[in-house]
């Protein structure tokens, strides 16, 4: 009798856990597709790139921006504060990891799940704190900053940003991004339409005007990507959410057969303890 209320009791407390399944997940959902009305992505800026790109004969210009160079790259890994997100901090900090060569390029890991994650490589590696929804602008101007000072020591030319994205709501793969070296393809301009830079006045040199260009790209697709990490957050974990649900209400199922069997198994008991009794009496009535 006392296994029979226990199961019992196991019963109420999955029913009422899966009652707090149910509310999270559907938090979850809300956020995701709140996150996902807010992004604004600066896909114009890279238009308006390519346009200066093709005005001019940029296919004869020199510079590390454009071309890289042998000083290794920044590898930037994208994940969370919190965890419940079924494994997507790992599988970032994972791919990040397979991009960096050790003693040569530097890693970059936004987010405390991807510090506990990435220690485990064994590589040395610079933390930011995991994006806020409020803070995301600050915090990619910030990092920014943090780039080109590295950029101007020379410590790397090239980034990459690894960070998960939602297909949907039910499918998130893990991408990346390359920030640097500024993209040459795309110049589609005919000879009458690019510049004579002989006979342009330029009030800044084309280095600095790439540099300048390179800064304010960096700082956009950062703020960009840190708005697709988060809202994929919130899809990884409404599909946690909806696998622990799963779980529960399959424990459900063979708690409450086994309920039943515990149960059936007490009534017949009952039933023959009570024939056995009436036997016993009706042998003492004779």
């Amino acid at each position: 009798m006392l296994e029979l209320g226990k199961v019992k009791k196991n019963i109420e407390f999955n029913d009422r856990f899966k009652s707090v399944l149910e509310v999270l997940k559907s938090i979850a959902v809300a956020q995701f597709h709140s996150l996902e009305k807010k992004l604004n992505i600066f896909e114009p800026f890279d238009r308006l790139l390519q346009d200066f790109f093709d005005s001019i004969d940029i296919n004869q210009i020199k510079h590390p921006l454009l071309e890289g160079g042998d000083f290794g790259k920044a590898v930037i890994a994208i994940t969370s504060d919190q965890g419940l997100l079924g494994g997507l901090n790992v599988r970032v900090v994972a791919s990040a990891l397979e991009r960096v060569q050790p003693n040569r390029d530097h890693l970059i890991i936004i987010g405390e799940q991807g510090k506990t994650h990435a220690r485990h490589g064994k590589i040395p590696f610079a933390a930011f704190p995991g994006v806020h929804d409020f803070e995301r602008h600050k915090q990619a101007l910030s990092l920014r900053n943090y780039l080109f000072e590295k950029i101007k020591e020379r410590k790397f030319l090239s980034i990459e940003v690894v960070y998960p994205h939602a297909l949907s709501l039910v499918n998130q793969r893990i991408e990346c991004a390359t920030l640097l070296p500024l993209p040459r393809e795309g110049n589609t301009a005919s000879e009458n339409e690019k510049i004579d830079l002989s006979e342009a006045i330029l009030e800044s040199s084309l280095p600095h005007m790439l540099e300048y260009l390179a800064y304010l790209r960096v700082g956009l697709k950062l703020e960009d990507l840190f708005g697709i990490s988060r809202v994929a957050e919130m899809a990884a974990r409404f599909m946690r959410l909806e696998e622990s649900t799963q779980k529960i209400q399959e424990m459900n199922r063979k708690l409450k057969l086994q309920y039943f069997r515990l149960r059936h198994a007490v009534i017949d008991q009952s039933m023959r303890e009570l024939f056995s009794a009436r036997a016993l009496y009706a042998k003492e009535s004779f």
